[in-house]
């Protein structure tokens, strides 16, 4: 088998199933600004932390010193590399006296002395610009076999935008392309492997983000499924943490199950939530993830009505995680919810909010797949999940979504409806949907108080709609 250099981001090893070949060649192409030189110094510094031995060749007329001050600044450059694990050379001078010949010349024997193992050729575009279409097709070709006679892995950048068809895409090992993209006044950056011989690579775009640590990769949710054990088939039922609901239940949520709370703004949602996570315990610890409100906030809120977080949140048994609706990345945000549940064994997981899950991302197509992801790999884990989306408050039949795509998000489905009736608001629930189980199909009034949600008129209000 051959072995596998890690890139160095813990992403594009996913994308790529473990990282670069050993003894293979790859091309890098983006845009200028894209992250091509980052991300190839991160792998360097990666494959040198690993023990490995790493030249970085450039053919730009910037000089090794500039780029040294950029790179010092980011979170995985480590100085005391340089120069012996590490080392840094240009090869512009000679490739504008000599041409291709002596460049692939100064490959080899810097490849040899420097005894390196990885190696990266930033702006092969220059190279070609001095060459016919032939020369640095055969100059490519060439490559690919010092590559393979050094044992190293070669890393080509180039901003070119060259076709898929072009014939050094078919000769070289691996094809990575990053690009800059927008969408409306969206700007947003993503990565695709687009060739990996001898490896099963995960297709498509993945959203980039390029911070001072450097490049992270972040897989779409809906590529990651297959690695994903098989959830156990769990009989027994999960209290909803209302005991009237787990009547309406009969016995409450299937263990492992998710479920999708549904209604307008008011109809008492993420105090149902609440309710949920107030069972949290050591031995079935919740988390949750909310967008609009503070945890502060929630801890208040759940105070005000008698709902208890405080204990489990002081035993740890109950982790709150705040995300302020923006345009965050939800790949990533399904990746560190699921982590969070993993390394604390979590068994009851609340996200408040799937509109602002919605609204970050670029696609909206997208929508079902992912919270379909994140459901699977919770579920696989033993986590039962609860979800929020705000609608409109309108009739039932127009405020559900088409009914595959429901089907493909969740496994039972909550409306929480409000109107005015006799001069009074008023709010209603009914169980739309729940999976493989009997359930309470009337629509049922309910109210909240001072201990939380209550089912029946509320006793505030006369039958005549008036306070009483």
């Amino acid at each position: 088998m051959i072995e596998k250099f890690s890139t160095g981001i813990e992403g594009l090893d996913q994308l790529t199933d473990g990282g670069f070949l050993r003894g293979s060649a790859y091309i890098i192409q983006g845009p200028p600004g894209a992250g091509k030189t980052i991300l190839a110094n991160q792998f360097c510094y990666a494959h040198v932390r690993e023990g490995g031995r790493a030249l970085y060749m450039t053919l730009l007329a910037e000089s090794s010193s500039r780029m040294l001050a950029y790179v010092s600044q980011m979170g995985f450059f480590e100085g005391s590399a340089l120069p012996d694990a590490m080392q840094y050379i240009s090869g512009y001078g000679v490739l504008e006296r000599e041409g291709l010949p002596g460049l692939l010349k100064l490959v080899q024997h810097e490849l040899k002395r420097h005894r390196a193992s990885a190696m990266v050729l930033d702006g092969t575009f220059v190279a070609q610009s001095v060459a016919s279409e032939q020369e640095f097709r055969a100059f490519i070709h060439a490559l690919q076999g010092v590559a393979g006679m050094a044992d190293a892995v070669l890393v080509m950048l180039t901003h070119q935008n060259r076709d898929s068809s072009c014939p050094e895409h078919t000769m070289v090992d691996g094809w990575i392309e990053l690009s800059d993209e927008t969408n409306g006044f969206r700007a947003y950056r993503t990565i695709q492997v687009r060739k990996h011989r001898g490896a099963a690579i995960l297709p498509g775009k993945h959203r980039v983000r390029i911070t001072e640590d450097g490049i992270a990769v972040f897989p779409r949710a809906e590529t990651t499924l297959e690695a994903i054990p098989a959830a156990q088939a769990l009989a027994h039922r999960v209290a909803s943490g209302h005991q009237g609901l787990d009547t309406l239940l009969q016995g409450g949520l299937p263990a492992g199950s998710a479920t999708l709370l549904i209604g307008p703004t008011g109809a008492g949602k993420t105090t149902l939530g609440l309710h949920f996570l107030s069972l949290s315990t050591e031995q079935e610890p919740g988390l949750m993830l909310g967008f609009y409100e503070t945890p502060a906030r929630l801890v208040q809120k759940a105070r005000s009505i008698a709902i208890d977080l405080d204990t489990p949140l002081e035993q740890g048994a109950l982790e709150i995680a705040w995300l302020p609706p923006a345009e965050n990345i939800v790949d990533e945000l399904v990746r560190d919810i699921v982590r969070r549940a993993r390394a604390r064994k979590v068994k009851r997981v609340f996200v408040d909010g799937l509109v602002a899950i919605r609204d970050s991302l670029v696609i909206r197509d997208r929508m079902a797949y992912v919270i379909n992801a994140l459901s699977m790999q919770l579920s696989a884990i033993g986590a039962t999940v609860v979800y929020t989306s705000e609608i409109p408050e309108m009739r039932l039949d127009d405020a559900l979504m088409p009914s595959d795509e429901l089907s493909a998000m969740v496994d039972n489905v909550l409306l929480l409806n409000t109107g005015r009736r006799a001069h009074a608001f008023r709010r209603y629930l009914s169980i739309i949907k729940l999976r493989d189980s009997d359930f309470d199909p009337r629509t049922h009034e309910f109210h909240v108080n001072g201990r939380g949600i209550a089912f029946g008129a509320d006793p505030r209000v006369n039958a005549s709609g008036e306070a009483g």
